[in-house]
Formats: structure tokens, C-alpha cells, sequence
């Protein structure tokens, strides 16, 4: 927990810099397209729990992703050196799993049996992967996400019976740099990103009795994988009022800084700028704290976003610095979760909804998250 002072800065000047830090980022923005998941390409556990509302607080190497000013204000140099996993899974899945066990009244594991579960519910699969260092002045990371989604339709492209399949595979590294200004409480930061990126979409046509079955395995999807490669720079900034009983944040940032071009690979559709805000209050004593925050992503609305889907809110109950518990609003849906920190080992669990268009209700996606850390 950082160390509680209070606060001794002229607010005109606070007000002067963050008017000049707008001025700087706020480019001209291009026209609207598709809608695109406006989260960080790594989102962490816990920041999912609380609603993805991740601009002015973050977790771990998420902090990089969600908002690189975040890093001078950790309350001390180091701030995360460890690695990752966590694994994704919809509701559905797990029923269809526990149904398809030895014994149960519906069990069964041929291709005909999978394929009767997904068209009663969608399937949804994936995993997460990172390894970062970060301190109060920059870091590295390397990270990896994979997912599956599988959808069954009566009547698909061809008029038959059709199952769609919709992949996600983001794999890259990042090189962070942060600043606190001189004088102000306001930090500056920057994230640059080399993507590897593909997002296959394939329709399986279920006249051919064979055609599924390769696709019950997640990990037999690797081969569909032929990513493009890009290179793309996230910039943000946080103003960090603390006092000794309440903290204020305030937080700018602009994701794919210009844009992030594609190449080479499948088609992947380049990343638009996008430039986002969020503020939060932090009531906190030594060592327990209750943080809320609200984000509103694509100011602009470069992707034409719905407002359930760009408002992302959110409570952080963290307590004795060894457990936290979070409940936030997700794509319009709640969420919540919880993490239990022991020293070397961090363990965390997320649910959560997620919408895949733009209609509220539609197609959603109901999701456990299970995390697993090692590091300090």
C-alpha cells in the first residue's frame, strides 16, 4: 500500500497539465467500423471480477496493457516479476463436460455426442499465459491467449445444419516505459506491443458425419493458426491524488496510437485507436482498501460500440493485503470474483458474461475464469 501524504500541489497546475496532457493525446480518430472487444489484448483475472474497469488500478502485468502510467505509483520500485496461467470456460461447457463423464445419464464422448451438446448450448474454451517483469519506471512481458468458440446453427451458409467456429489466438511481447511528471502528481506512460494475432472463423458443414470431430479438442485447432504480425504503441496518463484516508484517480489513454497495421498471414482487420478514460476513489486505512471505478472506453466511438459495452464499472475489496474479493458491471452483465495472495503463489477465480454482438441478450457467453500466479 503506498505511503499516505497529503496533498501540497497547486490545482491550477494540476488542472494546467492535465489540459495540456488531453491536448497531446487527443488525435484525430477514424471513422467507425466493426465492433471489436474494446478490453486490454491481456486482461488479468481479478480486473475481469471487477468489471474490466482497469484504467486507473490494474493487477500485475496487466497494469502494462490496461494502462502504463499505472507503473510509478505502486507504492515502491519493484512492482511484479512472475508468470500466469488461467483458463477460460462458459457455463455450458462445464454442464456438457460433467454430462459426457462415465456414469453419468448422458454420457457418451464420440463426435454425434458432442455435437448434440453444442447445439443445445455454445461451447466456449481458452487459456492465458504470461511472463513479466515490471518496477515503477517500465518492464517487459511476454504473453499468449488462446480461445474456441463453438456455436450450432439449424440452417448455415449452405442451408444445413452448421456448426460455426469462431478462434482467437493473440501471442506477443511488450516493452513498457513510465514517468511520474516533476512536481505534479500525474504520470505518464507508454506500452509498445509486437502482436501476432489470428482470428479464424470456419463453418462445418454437418453433412459430413466426420466433420466435427476433429474440432473437440481445443488444442487440434493450432493448425487453423496462421497469424498475422504487427507492431502497435498504447500511451496513457494518470493523475494520483492521495490523501490519508482517500485516494482520486483520474486516468487518460489512448490504445494503437495511430493505429496498428496487420501483415502477412490470415486477414486480420487492423486495430483502430481508441482513446479511453476512467476515474475512481480509493478509501483505504494501512492495510485495507475499497476501490470503485468506472471506465468509459472509445470516447469517439471509433468501433461504434453500444454504451452496455464501452462502460465498464466496478468495486475492488482488497483486505490485509492477502485477500481481495471484486463485483463489478461487464458488458452490461454482472461480474464477480475473488484472490487469495500467499506470498509466492496467487490463486483467483472470475464469472463473468460477455456479449458477442451488439444487442444486449442476444448471443452472450456465461464465463468462469480460474487464474493461477507464481511470482512477487
Amino acid at each position: 500500500m503506498p505511503v499516505k501524504t497529503e496533498l501540497k500541489y497547486p490545482i491550477d497546475s494540476v488542472v494546467l497539465a492535465i489540459a495540456m496532457v488531453m491536448l497531446f493525446l487527443w488525435n484525430a480518430m477514424p471513422g467507425i467500423c466493426f465492433a471489436r472487444d474494446l478490453s486490454p489484448v491481456y486482461e488479468e483475472t481479478f480486473d475481469i471480477a471487477a468489471g474490466g474497469a482497469s484504467l486507473t488500478r490494474a493487477s500485475r502485468y496487466g497494469a502494462a496493457l490496461a494502462n502504463p502510467a499505472l507503473l510509478p505509483f505502486s507504492g515502491s520500485f519493484h512492482r511484479w516479476l512472475g508468470s500466469e496461467f488461467s483458463l477460460h470456460i462458459n457455463r455450458e461447457s462445464v454442464d456438457m463436460a460433467k454430462a459426457m463423464l462415465p456414469g453419468s445419464s448422458g454420457s457418451g464422448s464420440d463426435s454425434s455426442d458432442f455435437v448434440d451438446h453444442v447445439f443445445e448450448a455454445p461451447f466456449l474454451a481458452g487459456t492465458q499465459t504470461s511472463l513479466a517483469y515490471l518496477n515503477a519506471y517500465g518492464g517487459i512481458g511476454f504473453f499468449s491467449k488462446f480461445e474456441v468458440d463453438l456455436e450450432a446453427q439449424k440452417y448455415g451458409p449452405t442451408g444445413l445444419p452448421t456448426i460455426i467456429l469462431n478462434g482467437k489466438s493473440y501471442t506477443g511481447g511488450t516493452v513498457s516505459a513510465a514517468k511520474r511528471v516533476p512536481f505534479l502528481p500525474l504520470s505518464l506512460g507508454l506500452t509498445a506491443k509486437y502482436l501476432m494475432i489470428s482470428e479464424p472463423t470456419l463453418a462445418i458443414d454437418l453433412a459430413d458425419p466426420n466433420a466435427a470431430a476433429q474440432f473437440q479438442d481445443p488444442s487440434a485447432l493450432s493448425g487453423l493458426v496462421n497469424p498475422s504480425r504487427g507492431i502497435g504503441y498504447d500511451m496513457g496518463a494518470l493523475l494520483f491524488l492521495q490523501g490519508p484516508r482517500v485516494d482520486w484517480r483520474w486516468a487518460l489513454k489512448i490504445d494503437d496510437v495511430g493505429g496498428s497495421s496487420f501483415s502477412g498471414g490470415d486477414s486480420v482487420e487492423d486495430f483502430k485507436q481508441v482513446v479511453s478514460t476512467g476515474a475512481s476513489v480509493t478509501f483505504h486505512t494501512g492495510k485495507d482498501a475499497i476501490h470503485i471505478a468506472v471506465d468509459r472506453r472509445d470516447l469517439q466511438n471509433t468501433y461504434g460500440t453500444p454504451a452496455f459495452k464501452s462502460t465498464r464499472a466496478g468495486v475492488k475489496f482488497l483486505l490485509r493485503g492477502y485477500i481481495g474479493f471484486a463485483a463489478g458491471y461487464y458488458d452490461g452483465y454482472p461480474s464477480y470474483g475473488a484472490e487469495l495472495d500467499l506470498i509466492f503463489l496467487k490463486l483467483g477465480a472470475a464469472s463473468y458474461r460477455r456479449e458477442r454482438t451488439a444487442s444486449p441478450g442476444l448471443s452472450p457467453r456465461d464465463i468462469y475464469v480460474m487464474n493461477l500466479a507464481t511470482g512477487f
